[in-house]
């Protein structure tokens, strides 16, 4: 018991001791740009300039041996010539001279770092010798520092971004939201980065960790872990460096956020892949896939859900069990829909009397009679068989395929004449879906505490108001109903791993997961 204890406490220690030192890190009140420029084609111009444009409001440095000023700004030679104390420097020189500039740094009592250089352990041996020798020194001097060869950190809610070329032209104001992303790799992080600021979903934090030669995986899972603006964490993982410590961790965090992890070098080719790009040695698989599931994570196969999972769990409650209540704009949809949820492990029940009494009432004689619902082309009562779907005591999650998102210019292609004719009832139906049909079945989602999954054709997705007012509430919006059964899959095995842990009747809640 005694030695229990003070394995706890010194957990603690550690635990405590990593979130003060990435403090500075995430918030800091100074950044040096070490290697600034005034070329456009340097990272080192972009990332300064990435700074600027973000607003960071603390003192902001740019150092050049080669430069008077850059970007208007007064530019030092060194770091140490900078007048006031500096908590983070950016780092974005060749990696041969990176062991001279972390001496400065340490010289100076830099707090963090951020070594952008690539050229380290991914580049061969001679690599592994200069980044060997960045730590020493590092460490020597008390500096904690991501990568190198890395994109860098944003912090949305202190202004701060260092990801440079990719950050700056392409995602320019990914805005403040509930989602840390952690990447072993740059261009796919930035990839995701992309896809939140496209569709408007916000991140709390971002790390691209690179080569993680001095901070790892496990510790930004561990500062995301007691990040009050973070409430679900996702990863893009190639080796966990420290797997006992990631599950340890893992095991307590998903207790109360959810970890959504993309693990790659799955086969042989993408493990000799994962080394040469940042020098991992990427294990097991089945240790892995075994790991995760002991610990809650929830484990993807593509980019694109990671985000789409963890946005589900920030705006959505989780379903109660695996019983899938499926609405649909024609036939051929539900029959590849039942199919696809049940060979899965979700369960297509039969609908209540009362259900079915209510859903007659609305539809037409033609309609199914059964789950799936096919609105048999009456589309204009989709949102009501939704919501008569949700109360549904035998349902604890509802899948609608092509059944929302009126597409605004959907007669556009007609004749003036009959296009004029129909224009008011167009834009009738337009303005009633994102207003009143978003809003009411979002207020049902809230009342019956069940998530409603939802697929729509890619066009309707380009031209519907309905679907980009669902996506500004963290609905989610899938172009095929194969991507919304799998989102479905991954947040309906997460809530009953939830349960059968914590071995609560009931686990769902609305609040804990809304922005």
């Amino acid at each position: 018991m005694k030695a229990c204890f003070f394995k706890l406490h010194g957990w603690l220690k550690v635990k405590k001791s990593i979130i003060k030192q990435l403090e500075p890190l995430f918030y800091p009140k100074s950044v040096a740009v070490i290697g600034a420029s005034n070329n456009p084609a340097k990272w080192g111009f972009s990332i300064f300039n990435d700074l600027l444009v973000k607003g960071f409001k603390g003192d902001l440095y740019p150092v050049n041996k080669n430069e008077e000023k850059i970007s208007g700004i007064t530019c030092y030679k060194s770091v140490k010539d900078v007048p006031k104390p500096v908590d983070l420097a950016v780092i974005v020189v060749p990696a041969k001279i990176v062991p001279p500039i972390m001496k400065e740094c340490v010289e100076k009592g830099v707090k963090t770092a951020v070594i952008i250089s690539a050229g380290f352990r991914e580049a061969g041996r001679e690599g592994q010798k200069l980044e060997e020798e960045v730590v020493r020194i590092a460490r020597q001097g008390g500096i904690r520092f991501v990568g190198p060869n890395c994109f860098g950190i944003i912090n949305p809610f202190s202004n701060l971004s260092t990801t440079g070329l990719m950050s700056l032209y392409i995602t320019p104001y990914v805005p403040k939201g509930s989602i840390a992303v952690i990447t072993q790799s740059g261009n796919l992080g930035t990839f995701m980065l992309k896809l939140a600021f496209e569709r408007g979903f916000g991140i709390s934090k971002f790390v691209s960790s690179g080569n993680e030669a001095d901070l790892h995986f496990e510790d930004h899972l561990e500062y995301m872990a007691e990040d009050p603006d973070t409430k679900v964490i996702v990863g893009y993982v190639e080796e966990l460096r420290e797997g006992r410590r990631f599950f340890e961790m893992a095991k307590e965090i998903t207790e109360k956020k959810p970890i959504v992890i993309l693990k790659a070098g799955r086969t042989k080719t993408g493990h000799k892949a994962a080394k040469a790009h940042t020098g991992a040695l990427a294990g097991s698989d089945g240790v892995y896939d075994a790991c995760f599931k002991q610990a809650g994570v929830i484990r993807v196969e593509e980019i694109q859900d990671l985000f789409d999972v963890a946005v589900t769990l920030v705006s959505q409650p989780l379903p109660r069990g695996n019983r899938v209540g499926i609405v649909t704009g024609g036939g051929g949809f539900g029959v590849v829909a039942a199919d696809m949820c049940e060979e899965l492990g979700l369960e297509i029940p039969p609908l209540t009397q009362e259900t079915l009494q209510r859903l007659n009432q609305r539809l037409p004689p033609r309609w199914s009679h059964s789950n799936p619902v096919d609105l048999v082309g009456t589309m204009e009562y989709s949102y009501v068989c939704i919501g008569t779907l949700l109360k549904d005591e035998n349902v604890d999650s509802v899948l609608a395929i092509s059944s929302v998102g009126s597409p605004s210019k959907i007669f556009d292609q007609y004749p003036p004449a009959i296009r004029n004719q129909l224009a008011e009832f167009a834009e009738m139906m337009v303005e009633w879906e994102s207003t009143r049909g978003v809003t009411g079945l979002i207020e049902r989602i809230r009342k019956y505490q069940k998530p409603v999954i939802l697929a729509a054709p890619p066009t309707s997705r380009e031209e519907s108001e309905a679907i980009r007012e669902f996506e500004k509430n963290g609905i989610v919006v899938h172009p095929t109903p194969e991507r919304a059964i799998s989102l479905l899959t991954y947040i309906t095995k997460y809530a009953e791993d939830r349960k059968k842990k914590s071995g609560a009747q009931n686990h769902n809640s609305f609040s804990r997961y809304s922005p």
